[in-house]
């Protein structure tokens, strides 16, 4: 037991209550047990090592892997086989006779069946996870089904009435845990670092203490712990910024004992990189010099000033505007702002309908047409422009057909809060006037997302 505690850190009252739930060889297994829990809380390495441990014929099925349920059956029963040959099962009358067949092989040997980002089977028949549910009284094993998943039960909706499993939470981690957890990765930080520097050996002592580490890793979670609990994030953003830490200490600026101005120089460093949450962006950037040129200062990599890299990375506009994970209804509306914006009212019909009849080309408009750069729509900024204008223009532009809810204006007020779209955050059909304030680069980048061309529907490229 010592042994799972150590390789599952500050899991413990779990993994006792597995091993209570799943109990000896001997006994009957629960029909279902329910684990659930925030991402990176330990959920899927508890089962595993707990059933490592008891040693009991398992399955661990990948809903994401196995998008449909006749790859899920076959995963299933070829598994549990334990044999090349492979099993045709399409059907849940299949799975459970295939699963009775293994009873004279098996009899009362438990077995569990995992399903790791169960959400996934909400996207399914209904009936699978209903069966799966109650699968103990369906086939003659001794079996347990065990469901990982993000989401609490009562997102899974049934039809029909279910038999509720055992539910068993994960908490997130408190500082504490994380603490200890990032700390056991100590070495793995060490050689992270020596891999991006020159070293020597008198520092490499320093650097290699725990004193050291701890102490990022206090000052670290002080500034991440509050608006990030992800155990995940939190480890590849203090690598990065671990490396960081121990920049002046490498280059003999600052003492590793001095701890006041160690958490100066790392200080506005760790607030900024609470703008590069779940952005993966490379801190790391090589300065090229220009062919044809002399006396060009180029930049060595390791003297090149990490806030200087965070600034240019976010002002790469199409970096930045594929950074912003906005719903898919959301982006369509920015686009449609965009074009409301930088489209005179009096071409949306030539511009959105199909049917717009045919026009003259008039002498006045062949001169519009040769205007210079300096007067088109998109060079003199944005018009303002209605709300019922901008829902006009969203229909047009999407392909498919929804509905006007609730959920679809509180998207406009959600990018009038992110600075997006300037206007009021109150949705009134009558009076509500807004303004698309992004560029053409960026609304570029954010369509390429949806794979939309922005082009086709500008009036200054037509």
């Amino acid at each position: 037991m010592q042994d799972i505690f150590n390789k599952v850190p500050c899991r413990e009252s779990q993994i006792n209550g597995l091993i209570d739930l799943l109990g000896d060889s001997d006994e009957p297994l629960p029909p279902c047990i329910f684990l659930s829990g925030s991402m990176a809380t330990g959920k899927t390495l508890c089962v595993n090592k707990v059933l490592e441990y008891l040693n009991y014929k398992h399955v661990i099925i990948d809903c994401i892997e196995c998008y449909t349920s006749k790859i899920m059956f076959e995963e299933i029963i070829n598994e549990l086989q334990e044999s090349d040959a492979d099993t045709k099962c399409d059907s849940l009358s299949d799975l459970i006779n295939n699963l009775n067949n293994l009873y004279p092989k098996i009899k009362y040997e438990p077995v569990i069946l995992v399903f790791d980002r169960a959400e996934r089977l909400r996207n399914m028949d209904h009936s699978i996870m209903c069966t799966f549910l109650r699968l103990k009284e369906l086939c003659k094993l001794n079996i347990c089904t065990i469901f990982v998943t993000q989401l609490i039960y009562d997102n899974f909706y049934f039809k029909m009435g279910v038999r509720d499993p055992i539910k068993l939470y994960f908490p997130n981690y408190n500082k504490e845990e994380l603490f200890k957890i990032i700390f056991l990765h100590h070495k793995s930080f060490v050689r992270h670092l020596k891999s991006n520097y020159e070293i020597d050996s008198d520092i490499e002592e320093e650097l290699e203490k725990p004193e050291l580490f701890a102490n990022f890793l206090n000052a670290f979670l002080s500034v991440f712990y509050r608006p990030c609990r992800d155990l995940i994030e939190l480890q590849h953003m203090a690598r990065v910024n671990f490396v960081k830490y121990c920049e002046p200490i490498i280059k003999n600026e600052i003492s590793a004992s001095d701890l006041s101005k160690l958490w100066r120089h790392i200080a506005p460093i760790l607030k900024t990189s609470l703008e590069l949450l779940y952005l993966r962006i490379s801190t790391q950037k090589l300065a090229i010099p220009s062919p044809g040129k002399e006396n060009n200062n180029c930049m060595d990599i390791n003297n090149y000033q990490f806030e200087n890299t965070l600034k240019e990375e976010l002002m790469s506009t199409k970096t930045f505007a594929q950074s912003f994970e906005l719903p898919y209804y959301a982006k369509y509306l920015l686009i449609a702002a965009y074009l409301a914006s930088y489209n005179p009212p009096k071409e949306d019909k030539r511009l959105f309908m199909k049917n717009h009849g045919k026009q003259r080309k008039r002498l006045q408009q062949v001169r519009a047409k040769a205007k210079i750069t300096e007067k088109l729509n998109t060079q003199l900024g944005p018009k303002v422009f209605t709300l019922d204008r901008l829902l006009a223009i969203f229909y047009a532009i999407l392909e498919e057909k929804i509905g006007l809810t609730s959920n679809l204006l509180a998207q406009i007020a959600t990018l009038v809060e992110l600075k997006l779209i300037a206007g009021n955050k109150e949705i009134d059909l009558d009076s509500s006037k807004y303004k698309c304030i992004v560029g053409y680069d960026f609304i570029s980048a954010v369509a390429q997302t949806v794979g939309f061309n922005v082009r086709k529907y500008l009036y200054d490229f037509i």
